[in-house]
């Protein structure tokens, strides 16, 4: 009896509904009202928390209910969790900031979200990439025994509230069926193993469902697995000072191809990138909510954007230059934005001076090369032979600061090569220079005695305003920046790959776009490392003589 009178003063209260971003009061039909419910913190109601369906904001009243008349296409409805809250979680991990829409269209449903109070001023976040769990290389157990306790020793660092970020490609479509481990699996996995953070997640090109065929709606079907499991693909969330914004960039088209196709799917698995229209609609509604544009906005997603050269000149990575534009035009009003990608799996981080006020921070996949180089027992590392691990930001209200961190926890931001030692190495390796002879285009021999006397340096702390150092006895060296391959990553992947293949398997040419070098004049000197990243801390490395090459 209760809950009916309830809903009668809801929907009467409710018949003139507020509009979050004209905060003019427009009248809505009682019969039209299809979501409906209130917004709790221990009981008592909190005001003003944007509710969305994905096309409509709508703002709780002083009793902390909201309604709409939605047409519930995107099948959710959620709140923008206002500074100060968290969501109540399931699984310790899991922030229940969403609810499934279950009903038909035109029938209503109530859905009440709580909230606790939690003061974040200050807190850190875990920026995740790829962590691409699929049930193959030996990924479940590498998680279990290396990300798990990594992410559980950084977090105990700091007492302040703590989140983590997962930038999309959670799973690997191709394998949904093949390895029945699919999107949702990978996240039931991760919140099996008593991951030690709140989780919020991105969707990804391999988080889409490759069993659905190639046709005008392709994209919206094969997200409904992942919504259904994981939430909306695109929503913000208010934590400190800062505002998140999650979207969708990757376009999944799924069109027929040649070849056979894995088991259940049905098309090639290829997708476009950009942000949709209505994601775009919604983020300019939802950015309109805020008033103060000189705090920080960070927005996640999972395909790269834009990356900028040494001279801070823009290259636009999304399908067409213009999505660039339309989406980097919907921030022209704040100051302190940043993008943060994973789709190209290493780090580089980039402020164009054609958008001075938008930060774009490719991170580095925690997976390395899809767990393929751990799995061959050695360290974890990407094909540009940075360490895999995770971006993390340090909020002190609106100042964040940023750097990468390893799987062990390590903040060195680089990785030292004697060329002398990698040299011998490569000449004495049977298994190198078989690689080498079979690859000669892909890989570069560096067992030449045109090599010997480099000092070899990958930076993937390289960015605006980080400073490297090289010197021998205490005297700089020229340092220059290069585009070569990891020696390290040579040896620990595409060598393994190719001696247990039954057959022989194509490479591409492989690059480091943070590679640098300096040539010393003696073997027997002492080499200094010196790395100073934008914010001052200083990393060094020092050796006399010859550095061995050690491949783990």
């Amino acid at each position: 009896m209760l809950r009916r009178v309830f809903i009668v003063l809801m929907m009467l209260s409710l018949a003139l509904a507020t509009d979050a971003k004209t905060k003019t009061k427009k009248v809505v039909k009682r019969d039209s009202i299809t979501i409906y419910g209130r917004v709790l913190c221990e009981g008592d109601p909190v005001a003003d928390v944007a509710v969305t369906d994905g096309f409509h904001i709508v703002k709780t009243d002083s009793l902390g209910r909201y309604a709409m008349a939605s047409h519930k296409f995107q099948g959710v409805v959620y709140i923008t969790t206002p500074s100060g809250y968290e969501p109540v979680c399931e699984k310790r991990i899991r922030p229940q900031f969403w609810h499934i829409l279950r009903k038909k269209r035109e029938v209503g449903e109530q859905h009440d979200f709580h909230l606790v109070k939690r003061d974040q001023t200050n807190h850190r976040m875990f920026l995740v990439g790829n962590i691409y769990l699929q049930n193959s290389n030996n990924d479940l157990l590498q998680f279990k025994q290396n990300v798990v306790p990594g992410v559980t020793k950084i977090a105990a660092e700091t007492s302040l509230p703590t989140y983590s970020m997962l930038l999309g490609d959670l799973s690997n479509n191709a394998a949904w069926y093949s390895r029945e481990f699919d999107v949702g699996d990978a996240v039931s996995m991760v919140a099996s193993l008593r991951y030690p953070t709140m989780i919020y997640t991105s969707m990804g090109d391999q988080d889409h469902d490759g069993a659905v065929p190639g046709t005008g709606l392709t994209d919206y079907e094969s997200e409904r697995h992942y919504v259904n499991t994981c939430g909306p693909k695109y929503y913000s969330v208010n934590i400190g000072d800062v505002h998140y914004v999650v979207l969708d960039n990757t376009v999944f088209r799924n069109q027929p191809g040649n070849g056979k196709y894995p088991t259940e799917i049905v098309g090639r698995r290829n997708y476009d990138r950009f942000v949709t229209s209505d994601q775009l609609d919604w983020l300019r509604k939802d950015l309109a909510l805020l008033k103060d544009k000189s705090k920080p906005v960070v927005v996640c997603m999972h395909s790269t954007t834009m990356t900028a050269n040494s001279k801070r000149r823009i290259s636009k990575r999304l399908t067409k230059p213009e999505y660039v534009d339309s989406l980097t035009n919907c921030f022209t009003q704040f100051k302190n934005v940043h993008f943060i990608t994973s789709g190209a799996g290493d780090r580089r981080i980039s402020n164009p001076k054609e958008v001075p006020n938008i930060t774009e921070h490719a991170i580095a996949s925690i997976s390395g090369e899809r767990w393929r180089t751990g799995n061959n027992g050695y360290r974890q590392i990407n094909t540009a032979g940075t360490d895999a691990g995770f971006e993390i930001f340090d909020i002190e209200g609106s100042n964040i600061k940023w750097h990468h961190r390893a799987l062990n926890g390590s903040t060195k931001p680089f990785r030292v090569y004697d060329m002398a030692s990698v040299g011998a190495y490569y000449r004495d390796n049977l298994d190198v220079q078989s690689l080498l002879r079979q690859h000669p285009k892909s890989f570069i021999n560096y067992g030449g005695n045109e090599f010997k006397n480099f000092i070899y340096v990958n930076w993937w702390g390289y960015e605006q305003g980080a400073t490297l150092q090289i010197f021998e006895d205490n005297r700089p060296l020229r340092v220059r920046q290069i585009h070569q391959a990891d020696p390290l990553y040579v040896v620990t992947g595409p060598t393994v790959t190719q001696k247990h293949s039954r057959q022989k398997p194509r490479f591409g040419r492989n690059s480091c776009q943070h590679m640098f070098r300096a040539q010393r004049t003696s073997s027997t000197s002492t080499i200094k490392v010196v790395a100073t990243d934008p914010f001052g801390n200083v990393t060094e490395e020092i050796f006399r003589g010859n550095k061995p090459f050690k491949t783990n």
